[in-house]
This record gives C-alpha cells, sequence and structure tokens, in this order.
C-alpha cells in the first residue's frame, strides 16, 4: 500500500507491441488464402479509418464493423472467416519482460503495474483468453472499446488514472510507439518507447520517483 502522504505509482504497459508481439500482415495472409486473392492487393486496400477507430472506441458491434471489412477489402468472406483471420495476429509475450513486471525492481516503486490497449472486443476478448496465463502479471487491463476514447488521447489516460486513484502525472507509460508517447509526455505522464526489457529497465533506474507528491 502506498504511504498517506504520497500519490499511487501506476505503470502501465501498452499490450499489443509490448506486452505480446503481433503482425497485422497475418491477418492480410489469412484473408487473401481464404478469398483466394493476391494478399498485396489486400494490404493496398486496407486502411486504419473513422470505422477502425469507432470500433475501437465501442461506439458500433463487430457485425458492422464486419460489414465494412468485407467492403473495404471487397472480399467475398463470412463474418467468421474474417473474424478468424483478424485473430490471427497474435505472437508470443517475452518472459524477461514477464519477468521485470513482476520483479521487486519494478513492483517497489509502482503500486500497480497495468495493461492498456487500444483495441476491440473481437480482439481482446481473444488475446484475453489467449495470453490467460500471462496476464495475472498485470493487475488489471483498460481496453479502449470499454472506455470509449483510444491512446493518447486525455480522456483515455485520465479515465485509467481515476480507476487508480491517481492523477496522469503520477503515470509512467511504456508504449512502442513514439507518437502515443510524445503525445503522452506532452499530457504530463513520463513515457518510455519500448525496445526491449532491458531497455526499459534502464529506463526505470532513472525516475526519481521519490520526489512525487500529491
Amino acid at each position: 500500500m502506498p504511504s498517506p502522504d504520497r500519490p499511487r505509482r501506476v505503470l502501465l504497459v501498452d499490450m499489443g507491441g509490448v506486452f505480446f508481439s503481433y503482425s497485422f500482415l497475418k491477418a492480410i495472409a489469412a484473408w487473401a488464402t481464404a478469398a483466394g486473392q493476391d494478399p498485396e492487393q489486400l494490404r493496398e486496400r486496407w486502411l486504419i479509418d473513422a470505422p477502425f477507430d469507432a470500433f475501437e472506441r465501442g461506439e458500433i458491434e463487430p457485425a458492422v464493423y464486419m460489414e465494412h471489412l468485407r467492403h473495404l477489402l471487397a472480399v467475398d468472406l463470412s463474418d467468421e472467416q474474417l473474424e478468424r483471420g483478424w485473430n490471427s495476429i497474435y505472437g508470443t509475450t517475452d518472459a524477461t519482460l514477464l519477468a521485470l513486471l513482476a520483479s521487486p525492481a519494478v513492483r517497489g516503486r509502482f503500486d500497480a503495474v497495468v495493461g492498456v490497449s487500444n483495441t476491440n472486443v473481437l480482439h481482446a476478448a481473444f488475446w484475453r483468453h489467449l495470453f490467460r496465463e500471462e496476464l495475472p502479471v498485470l493487475d488489471a487491463v483498460h481496453c479502449s472499446h470499454e472506455i470509449g476514447a483510444t491512446k493518447p488521447s486525455a480522456e483515455f489516460f485520465d479515465h485509467v488514472a481515476a480507476a487508480h486513484h491517481t492523477t496522469r502525472e503520477h503515470l509512467v507509460l511504456v508504449d512502442d510507439i513514439a507518437i502515443v508517447t510524445d503525445a503522452a509526455t506532452a499530457l504530463g505522464i513520463r513515457a518510455h518507447t519500448y525496445q526491449d526489457p532491458a531497455a526499459l529497465a534502464a529506463y526505470l533506474d532513472t525516475l526519481d520517483l521519490a520526489k512525487d507528491r500529491s
């Protein structure tokens, strides 16, 4: 438990790209195989567009996004085929990172270590099951489709901070996308662009959390 004279310190760990690896090219390949089309043509058609963002904010249902995806890619695939490809993107977790997140070096600095993710209901349900043995190293996971906002918006980070009874100034974000960490820094959040566990451990060693004040 944190001392009553200091705020709660929370380490935020991005899920896709940090906690686990993934490649969206696997989804493109799966859809191309199922549709009998050239993967390169599907890759050129694929867009992170307004419906994609809305899906990640939980604003549209899976069936609505699957219909949009079917038209976007110009494929005659069922929802089941699209979803199977959609969830084929996942790789592995890094045992060294998991050990670091559970270590006294991290747990002695932070009152909570939580996952954060821009994701949708289909992806989240799949990876929560796929990585069910690794997820307990995190105290909680916060997903954009549940919050109604995506990283790196202030709304996303303030929601997570409030859930852990702290403020964004006492969050530390680990994300693999520099645009996200730069935006978080502009919001007053300490942030590290993830490359590997060793670099993350070195970054955490530079933090002077003892200077945190409520």
